[in-house]
C-alpha cells in the first residue's frame, strides 16, 4: 500500500454502501438474525475463526433444506457431516446470496454446554470480497455487496493474512497491529473467543511476559477448543496500532489442552477486548482496522 492514496473513510462510506442487522449476543458472542428464502428469521453466531459455515442439521431438516451427503477425497460419505445451500441470505438490508454451509448437528453441543446456543454459524469466507463491520459500541452488523474496486482504508489500517492455524491446520483470519504492554504482536482475530488476548508459549519469552505466564489463577473457556481452562495473568496495556483499548486487562496464556498453532503468530485476540468498539474487515483489500 505504500505510496497509494486512498480516500478517507467517510469518502467511502459514502460511495459504498453498507446494509445490515442488529448485533445480537448468544452467551455474550456476537451473532445475528438472518433469513434465506421462505424461512423464518435464524440466528447465526459471526465466526472469523472458522472457514466454513454451519447450519444445526435438525434446523435444517425442520425448515426442508436439501441436505446431501459430504463427500471425501475417496468418494466415501463422511458421518455426521453434510452440506447445503441456502438460497438468497439476506441479513438485514444485505444480500448474502447463496451460501454453501456444512450441516451438522450443533443442538447436542448447545444442550451440553459446548456451543452458544444458535441455529449456525458464519464463517468469514461468508464475507468474500465484502468490507464487514462489527460494531460493538451500536450493537450493529454491517457490510457492503461484494467490491470490484478499492473501498478506500485509512491510514492506520494493517494487512489481513489468512495463516494456517499450526502446520496442517485451516487458514484463519489474522492481522498485525495490536500491542501487549506496548509490544507489537501477530494474532488470530477470533470473534467467538470469549477472552481478550491469548499469548501462545512461544511468543511469552520474547514479550517479556515470564512473570504474567506464572499465574495461579486460570479461567475456563467453555468455547473454545471443547472447553480448556487458561492460565490468567495481568497486562499493563492491551491495544490497537498506539490506542489503548484496555488497562490492567486479563491476558492468557495456553495450558496443556489449549490447541497451539505451532508459532505460526503470537496470539489471538477475542470479543471481550472489542467491547466499545469498531472493527472493520476489508475482505476485498484484504485490510482491517479499529476505531
Amino acid at each position: 500500500m505504500a505510496g497509494t492514496v486512498l480516500p478517507s473513510p467517510c469518502q467511502a462510506a459514502d460511495r459504498v454502501p453498507f446494509e445490515g442487522a442488529a448485533m445480537i449476543r448468544s452467551s455474550g458472542l456476537p451473532a445475528l438474525e438472518a433469513t434465506f428464502r421462505g424461512s423464518p428469521p435464524l440466528t447465526f453466531l459471526i465466526d472469523t475463526g472458522n472457514t466454513h459455515s454451519l447450519l444445526d442439521l435438525a434446523r435444517a431438516k425442520a425448515l426442508g433444506v436439501a441436505v446431501l451427503p459430504l463427500l471425501g477425497p475417496d468418494g466415501k460419505p463422511y458421518a455426521h457431516y453434510f452440506s447445503a445451500t441456502l438460497p438468497a441470505v439476506r441479513i438485514g438490508g444485505a444480500d448474502l446470496g447463496d451460501l454453501e454451509v456444512l450441516v451438522v448437528d450443533l443442538q447436542t453441543g448447545m444442550a451440553k454446554g459446548d456451543l452458544p446456543k444458535a441455529d449456525g454459524i458464519l464463517a468469514y469466507t461468508a464475507f468474500k470480497d465484502r468490507v464487514l463491520r462489527m460494531d460493538y459500541l451500536h450493537a450493529r452488523v454491517a457490510l457492503t455487496a461484494p467490491l470490484d474496486s478499492p473501498f478506500g482504508a485509512p491510514a492506520r489500517a494493517v494487512p489481513l493474512s489468512n495463516p494456517t492455524f499450526g502446520k496442517e491446520g485451516p487458514p484463519i483470519v489474522a492481522a498485525t497491529g495490536f500491542e501487549i504492554n506496548g509490544q507489537p504482536v501477530t494474532v488470530q482475530i477470533d470473534t467467538l473467543y470469549a477472552g481478550t488476548l491469548l499469548i501462545y508459549p512461544t511468543s511469552v519469552d520474547k514479550l517479556g511476559l515470564q512473570a504474567e505466564a506464572a499465574s495461579r489463577k486460570e479461567r475456563r473457556f467453555r468455547f473454545t477448543d471443547g472447553g480448556v481452562s487458561m492460565v490468567e495473568g495481568v497486562s499493563m496495556t492491551e491495544g490497537f496500532q498506539g490506542i489503548v483499548l484496555a488497562r490492567r486487562a486479563p491476558v492468557y496464556f495456553a495450558t496443556r489442552d489449549v490447541h497451539l498453532p505451532d508459532g505460526m503468530f503470537d496470539g489471538t485476540v477475542g470479543s471481550e477486548l472489542f467491547e466499545g468498539h469498531v472493527l472493520t474487515f476489508d475482505f476485498h483489500d484484504h485490510v482491517f482496522w479499529l476505531d
